[in-house]
């Protein structure tokens, strides 16, 4: 008995060994093996913008304040490093597009002057030269206030940026809150007659804009064929910008998805399938503050927080779509591959808010906020590969 324990023994350890060198082999045969391990940003981060100038990756304002960092990707181990601070008033939601080799800043919002008093959508524009690591403010302002704006580049020279608040509306929203001062019945007032309004009465933008930095010059892409939006996820592929979601007024996303196709100065656009619920069968809420990019003609959507039970209060009949919900914080990630979505996977953690950047087939989520808007540092890479998502 045991000679037999012995022989069985020693065939069991060969196997274990041969076992172990095949999960070895196969380990680094993944692409996960060859993934590439982002240092976290120094501060938490959320509500910032950032884009990508060769191998370096540039993030900054948002709740780091005036601060900028970049990360050199050919040198991960040096982390990210700290840069010229903007010169410009700290905000949130600005959006960023890297042309030759140089970082577009627009908008955003915040105050106008440090002797503000109140946030405005801002439309003012910066640009960072990264190789003086200096910032110069441009003599132009965009012709919309730019807050909940998507942006990106199809040809390399010149900027896309649609959708985005009414600056208007939003202004005179804060205005009139400073007006009610502490008085909480002349607040609610203000609250609710803001809130308790149509998609359309919110006037969000439909013009696309085009920025042309070789002129300093603002330009009409056109209009969009369906209601503005607002926190949008875009996404430029094959001379084509999708557009994701978005909402279409506070607290009432949208499920749509539009691709934008370049036809001489303005785009042609297709309604796409919509994206789909975290359910088989469950209609989606849409998402706003979502993560997007590209891998290998695979679209990835991720995170995004909404209002779960706002669409059914709202095609009941009230305006104030959101009224006594709970903004949630999304986990899911979504694939959208040979023209359909399918649920791909989830974030370690629900995640909105924070920087999407293309690199090369790769998305890299850099910060944004989890559950109660709590700011995270983290940094996540997403990619599609073998029909599935991989994730570092």
């Amino acid at each position: 008995m045991t000679q037999i324990y012995r022989q069985y023994k020693k065939k069991w350890s060969a196997r274990v060994v041969l076992f172990s060198a095949l999960t070895l082999l196969v380990s680094f045969s993944l692409p996960q093996a060859n993934a590439r391990h982002y240092p976290d940003v120094p501060v938490p981060f959320k509500n910032g913008t950032g884009a990508r100038v060769n191998n370096h990756l540039y993030i900054g304002l948002g709740s780091a304040g005036q601060s900028w960092f970049h990360l050199d990707t050919d040198n991960l181990s040096s982390g990210w490093q700290k840069i010229a601070d903007f010169p410009g008033q700290p905000r949130e939601q600005s959006v960023t597009v890297a042309l030759d080799g140089k970082l577009y800043v627009f908008g955003g919002v915040g105050k106008s002057s440090a002797s503000d008093t109140q946030v405005r959508a801002l439309n003012d524009v910066y640009r960072f030269d990264p190789s003086t690591n200096q910032w110069q403010q441009l003599a132009t302002r965009a012709p919309r206030g730019l807050v909940g704006t998507a942006a990106t580049t199809l040809d390399g020279t010149q900027v896309l940026l649609l959708g985005g608040v009414n600056k208007a509306v939003f202004d005179g929203y804060f205005a009139d809150l400073a007006t009610a001062g502490s008085n909480e019945t002349q607040k609610s007032a203000v609250i609710n007659a803001y809130f308790d309004q149509a998609p359309a009465d919110y006037f969000y933008n439909r013009d696309v804009l085009i920025y042309e930095p070789t002129k300093n010059q603002w330009k009409s892409g056109g209009q969009v064929p369906f209601l503005g939006t607002a926190g949008s996820a875009i996404i430029a592929m094959n001379n084509r910008l999708i557009l994701i979601n978005g909402e279409i007024k506070p607290g009432l996303r949208t499920a749509a998805v539009w691709q934008g196709e370049k036809q001489g100065a303005e785009l042609k656009w297709q309604q796409l399938p919509d994206l789909i619920g975290v359910e088989k069968g469950a209609a989606q809420e849409g998402l706003a503050g979502a993560f997007s990019g590209v891998s290998h003609n695979a679209v990835l959507v991720a995170g995004g927080a909404n209002f779960p039970g706002a669409w059914q209060q709202f095609s009941a009949g009230q305006l104030y779509a959101h009224k006594g919900l709970k903004k949630q914080w999304q986990q899911e990630v979504y694939a959208q591959v040979d023209g359909q979505w399918q649920l791909a996977g989830k974030l370690p953690q629900p995640l909105g808010y924070g920087v999407s950047i293309q690199d090369n087939n790769r998305v890299i989520l850099v910060g944004g906020e989890t559950t109660d808007g709590v700011a995270t540092s983290a940094v996540t890479q997403l990619s599609w590969q073998g029909q599935q998502l991989h994730m570092e």
